[in-house]
């Protein structure tokens, strides 16, 4: 097995062992922290990556100009995955792990809940003028000593789901005009800036995910400019929630991608450049084409189907769809990999793919 990564590089977060502007095909990785077979989740934020490996164990590399990658140090990139000490986390394996623009987070297998990065704006929960950023994981307490259950990233935020269905955002938040009348939506600080989400009825509707883009959150919360704060109710289950800076995705139980919000980049996947769609478009995709998995950047998309091929679309300034060209993309495009992909990733203009038996 072998790892690549292709697109936006200039902070070392393709973890090449170089800086560099790009790399607009996918390019093999020669060093890293962690076993490949072991790795269990990817994830990207602004110009950094966080992997999890089975061990409960965190590997960081990219930006860190605000002690996101949670090394405790204060150079300012790194090119090759280096391992979060276990110690910062009191030698609890982690559970599951998230990133924001420059912000990252993590949920043990006790369930503490631990942030740093920046806190330029009270997103890791603490107001202090000596917290701008946090280059240490530091645990977080919960209001009510509620147990962190999920955990989301932002540009300016950190929202956190309860094993009670509640979800706290901390850091700057637009609440949009069309708010569920089914949300109870309390600000319970003053000084810091905390909100409570949780259901009127928790026994009949229960918050179950969170996914968290630049300008909004998915349901109910942020900037609506382009339709990205639409709600909408889906006959078939949701597999797989997504969001980027201005768009929303969802994978279904009968296998189809649905997204919505803008689109000039052609972030959509339906085969067109336009400003915004207010509601769920359709990935343009063969019918025999069965995916699995999905992610979002900032403004571009990737999947995984049941094959191991991997797709890609929408902004491609960087080389972030891999295909060997700086034009935006519309319509899913296959990615040249040597073999089937296990799993992928994407960060704010980069993407990450594990491949199976590579020489």
């Amino acid at each position: 097995m072998a790892v690549f990564a292709w697109g936006a590089n200039s902070h070392g977060q393709l973890g090449l062992g170089y800086e560099s502007e790009m790399s607009i095909e996918p390019q093999k990785l020669k060093k890293y922290s962690f076993t490949v077979t072991s790795v269990r989740s990817i994830c990207g934020g602004g110009g950094h990556v966080l992997v999890l490996d089975a061990c409960g164990q965190l590997h960081a590399c990219g930006w860190n100009n605000r002690g996101q990658l949670g090394l405790d140090i204060t150079q300012d990139n790194i090119s090759e995955f280096k391992m979060i000490p276990m110690k910062f986390f009191k030698d609890s394996p982690i559970d599951l792990m998230a990133c924001g623009w420059d912000s990252s987070g993590c949920i043990t297998s006790d369930r503490k809940l631990y942030l740093w990065g920046s806190n330029a704006f009270q997103q890791l929960g603490v107001c202090h003028r000596g917290f701008t950023s946090v280059r240490k994981p530091m645990q977080i307490q919960l209001p009510g000593n509620d147990t962190p259950l999920r955990l989301s990233l932002g540009m300016r935020h950190s929202a956190i789901l309860t094993g009670e269905w509640k979800v706290y955002i901390y850091g700057r938040m637009k609440l949009s005009d069309n708010i569920s009348e089914m949300l109870s939506i309390v600000k319970i600080t003053q000084s810091l800036l905390v909100v409570k989400i949780s259901s009127r009825w928790s026994e009949e509707y229960c918050i179950k995910n969170i996914a968290s883009g630049q300008n909004h959150r998915v349901e109910v919360f942020g900037d609506n400019k382009y339709g990205q704060a639409n709600a909408f109710q889906f006959e078939e289950k949701i597999i797989r929630l997504a969001a980027g800076w201005t768009h929303n995705s969802v994978l279904l139980k009968n296998n189809s991608v649905l997204s919505w919000g803008r689109n000039s980049y052609g972030q959509l996947g339906w085969g067109q450049f336009t400003e915004n769609h207010a509601i769920p478009m359709q990935l343009s995709v063969s019918p025999v084409i069965v995916p699995i998995d999905l992610h979002l950047g900032s403004e571009h998309g990737l999947m995984v189907t049941k094959e191991g091929d991997v797709f890609t679309w929408g902004w491609n300034e960087h080389g972030n769809c891999g295909n060997n060209s700086t034009n935006n993309i519309a319509t899913p495009t296959l990615v040249d990999l040597p073999t089937a992909c296990r799993q992928a990733a994407c960060g704010a203009g980069f993407c990450f793919a594990i491949c199976v038996k590579v020489n």
